[in-house]
């Protein structure tokens, strides 16, 4: 595959996790008192997050660049993939705030830990928002593709 080739199926693979998100956000407002809605909303952020991280290729690295996230939402999309490098992927301790106490009882030491408690959905409050930032992304990222499409050389021997 070429880096042009590669650089197509990026940003196709962008918009499906972007498209993936919307989906689920939208399941979500169906169903707000269902079980899973913090997973799923979770898993939401996850999907959303996946185009900006590096992606390896067989040619180069891909990111999406934030020039696609609208500017009226840039601290959102910002807290958006914070949580999900800070909780989501991963434990940062930073973010526990954890104190540990260590203290002699009548069975021996014991060490105690206080910490935030973290779950991960602190931006479910702003799902429409969300819904909305991954829209004006979109609109802008189709416009992308149809443009890299139109650049991709036809394949050898197609009919």
């Amino acid at each position: 595959m070429t880096q042009q080739e590669e650089q197509f199926v990026h940003i196709v693979s962008c918009t499906d996790s972007l498209n993936d998100a919307w989906r689920i956000l939208h399941e979500i407002k169906q169903s707000p008192s269902h079980p899973l809605v913090g997973a799923a909303f979770q898993f939401a952020l996850i999907q959303y997050s996946k185009p900006y991280l590096i992606s390896f290729g067989v040619t180069s690295r891909h990111k999406l660049e934030n020039s696609y996230v609208p500017s009226t939402h840039r601290d959102l999309h910002d807290r958006l993939i914070a949580t999900r490098n800070q909780i989501l992927a991963h434990s940062d301790l930073t973010v526990m705030e954890a104190t540990l106490h260590v203290v002699n009882i009548s069975v021996g030491q014991r060490a105690f830990i206080g910490q935030n408690v973290i779950h991960g959905a602190s931006e479910l409050s702003k799902i429409d928002s969300i819904i909305d930032l991954i829209e004006q992304t979109l609109v802008t990222m189709y416009a992308e593709r149809d443009r890299l499409e139109k650049q991709l050389p036809l394949t050898k021997g197609a009919v």
